[in-house]
């Protein structure tokens, strides 16, 4: 005759039993109130003031390894700068202050690390013109070839020339006008009245230098304007307010200066050049070694 097997004891009844002393619950208790514990050290571990994973205090509007920028100065600072409310200043208005204010606490830190004097009455200001300086005399040190200056004059030949000017007509053609036959008769020179033609009203004013006919005209119309020669009449460009004609009257072109002749300029430009980069190399650097934590409405 086969024996049933007996079923193994139920423990769900005592543990749930707080009446009955049950080893088996203790130790459950015992290892839920240990992670407990451990969640909550952890909590105040990474949110320690101190730490790198620590918020930005209201007052701040970053911390740069956990020195504060204060909300106050960048608000003074912004508002200084637009000349406007606060409440008006566009949110990459704000990042770009901001951006700045690091820019100076990294490297009043840098100067305090390279043993500049730290007592001055103005140490912040003379901290960051020391940090500066020392880059901009490195860059100094090491004269560029001529090689590399012809390069660069090459490179950026059109700021070592003398300004264009030109005088033109901007003439906005008739709704459903035949727009090849205007432009044909325009160049064989009927008078634009007589073909329905209306100035813009842009660049009436006479002769102008280059960047004041691209700001009026805009980049597009202006492109094909600088193109034109004394007389020329373009083809028909299509612009937001209707299908316009330019009419050159005349065209003075930029005259490029001589290497030799602008060679100093050239030199100062090319350091100059050398010194920004170096100083945004710089920044890149220590921004990229720093703990910089930016408040939550300011990223």
């Amino acid at each position: 005759m086969i024996e049933q097997a007996s079923s193994p004891p139920a423990f769900d009844g005592p543990i749930r039993d707080i009446r009955q002393p049950v080893s088996r619950r203790s130790i459950l208790l015992a290892a839920i109130g240990a992670l407990i514990g451990l969640a909550l050290a952890g909590y105040g571990l990474f949110t320690a003031q101190g730490t790198r994973t620590a918020s930005v205090p209201a007052e701040d509007a970053a911390l740069v390894n956990n020195v504060p920028v204060l909300r106050a100065d960048l608000i003074a600072q912004a508002t200084a700068l637009y000349t406007l409310p606060y409440g008006q200043i566009t949110q990459a208005q704000k990042q770009k202050v901001l951006d700045g204010m690091i820019r100076e606490e990294l490297y009043v830190q840098r100067g305090v690390e390279m043993g500049l004097p730290n007592d001055d009455i103005d140490v912040r200001q003379a901290l960051v013109q020391a940090t500066e300086g020392q880059i901009a005399q490195d860059a100094m040190t090491a004269k560029p070839s001529e090689a590399e200056l012809a390069a660069w004059y090459a490179a950026h030949r059109g700021h070592y020339a003398s300004e264009g000017m030109m005088t033109l007509h901007e003439w906005l053609l008739p709704r459903g006008a035949d727009d090849a036959k205007v432009v044909a008769a325009l160049r064989s020179g009927a008078a634009p009245a007589a073909l329905g033609l209306k100035t813009t009203g842009r660049v009436d004013d006479g002769e102008e230098f280059y960047f004041a006919a691209e700001e009026h005209l805009g980049k597009p119309i202006f492109a094909v304007a600088r193109r034109l020669a004394d007389g020329a009449v373009s083809d028909p460009i299509a612009a937001p307010d209707g299908l316009q004609i330019v009419q050159m009257v005349k065209n003075t072109h930029p005259i490029a200066t001589p290497y030799a002749d602008a060679r100093d300029q050239v030199l100062r430009d090319f350091l100059a050049d050398k010194v920004t980069r170096l100083q945004d190399g710089n920044k890149r650097f220590l921004k990229k070694r720093a703990d910089i934590k930016i408040a939550t409405d300011l990223r």
